[in-house]
């Protein structure tokens, strides 16, 4: 009997898978609750100066990434494969600049600076399109603003680069690199919705519905990062929690080296 009715994700038959992959991972989904209290912990109430700009971004990045960590938590509690990866690799980018961030001190500059080329790429974008739906976007942009736009000299700072700078260039190279066939649907991601025959050479049908085969892994792996975070934005306030963090992240990794079943 196929996990989920004809309301799919949503509610019905997938409460019952719900149940029963939050009871198979209790201990992995104890100590995920567990990091994502503590990381509230430190942002609750927070105050950052709008003087220290690192420590401002640095901070904003972390709360989007505790946001991103749930969101993972959420989805991956119906056990929806490529949406868990979807969010999972926006983790990872958020994790990527928080990290340059802290290791690179040139970096935060060119970090704000990339709003101005994103602004000036998506209005050259509306100017440039002959597309009727867009005139009444296109008309608002004046030679004044074209002119201001053609003032900015920034230099466009591509993900890998920002993961090599940030001592992350092994997870772009192989998780990133995975996480991003699901972003862009590409045809190989796709082949996990068929259901092959014993030969897999012929098609029975299609996959569609929750899956329990990335859990450990991927909330092992985000809970890792996470801890790696909540240690090194607590460093930048003065406040020690390492031996909390290496709890963590020893717990986590116990978790993902352990025995499959």
């Amino acid at each position: 009997m196929s996990q989920v009715d004809e309301n799919g994700f949503l509610f019905g038959r997938i409460e019952v898978w719900t149940e029963q992959h939050r009871n198979a991972n209790q201990p992995l989904l104890a100590l995920a609750h567990s990091l994502n209290r503590e990381c509230h912990k430190f942002l609750d109430g927070r105050s950052v100066s709008t003087s220290d700009p690192k420590q401002l971004t640095s901070t904003v990045l972390f709360a989007r990434l505790m946001e991103l960590y749930q969101a993972v938590l959420l989805v991956n509690d119906r056990g929806s494969r490529a949406a868990v990866r979807i969010l999972f690799r926006a983790f990872l980018e958020a994790f990527f600049h928080f990290a340059a961030i802290s290791k690179d001190s040139t970096y935060l500059n060119e970090y704000l600076d990339q709003f101005q080329l994103e602004r000036k790429s998506l209005i050259n974008r509306i100017r440039n399109t002959g597309d009727p739906a867009l005139e009444n976007l296109r008309k608002p942009i004046s030679e004044t603003l074209i002119s201001e736009l053609e003032n900015i000299d920034t230099r466009k700072v591509n993900i890998e680069e920002v993961a090599r700078r940030g001592g992350c260039h092994n997870i772009y190279v192989t998780a990133y690199a995975l996480l991003s066939r699901s972003v862009h649907s590409s045809a190989a991601d796709l082949e996990a919705h068929l259901a092959l025959d014993e030969k897999k050479e012929s098609i029975v049908g299609f996959r569609y519905g929750p899956t329990n085969e990335e859990t450990t892994r991927t909330i092992g792996l985000a809970g890792v990062t996470l801890t790696e975070a909540l240690r090194e934005i607590s460093n930048d306030f003065s406040e020690d929690r390492v031996a909390l963090c290496e709890t963590f992240i020893d717990s986590f990794k116990a978790l993902l080296e352990a025995p499959a079943g």
